[in-house]
């Protein structure tokens, strides 16, 4: 199994900012990426590790944490943009889908099926 498919240019595009790299001197597929979007009180810290299909989402409002995720060896990152809508498909398992949206206003949506 290889890296996500989402790629570098996906995550800029998505987040809108450079991520914060862990290793300076290590490409971006082998390295853990942290991404930060703030609108309002909200704010969305997503870290991704490609190759190791590894990802960390935090949302909160102001200091208060809503919402975590620590997922190890997810199934795949997808960036979807359809026309005006830019979403982040984070394929859990077989049966479990994340959805991220950071426009009009951050929203994440987990869809569980049997």
């Amino acid at each position: 199994m290889g890296a996500i498919s989402a790629d570098e240019l996906d995550l800029l595009t998505f987040f809108e900012c450079e991520p914060k790299l862990r290793d300076a001197d290590v490409p971006w597929t082998y390295n853990d990426a942290l991404y930060e979007f703030s609108l309002g009180e909200l704010s969305l810290s997503c870290a991704v590790a490609p190759s190791y299909r590894d990802v960390r989402i935090i949302l909160k409002s102001g200091t208060h944490i809503l919402y975590e995720l620590n997922a190890m060896g997810v199934a795949d990152v997808r960036y979807h943009n359809e026309g005006n809508r830019e979403l982040l498909e984070i394929e859990l398992g077989n049966h479990d889908q994340l959805w991220v949206r950071l426009k009009p206003a951050i929203g994440i949506c987990h869809e569980a099926r049997e």
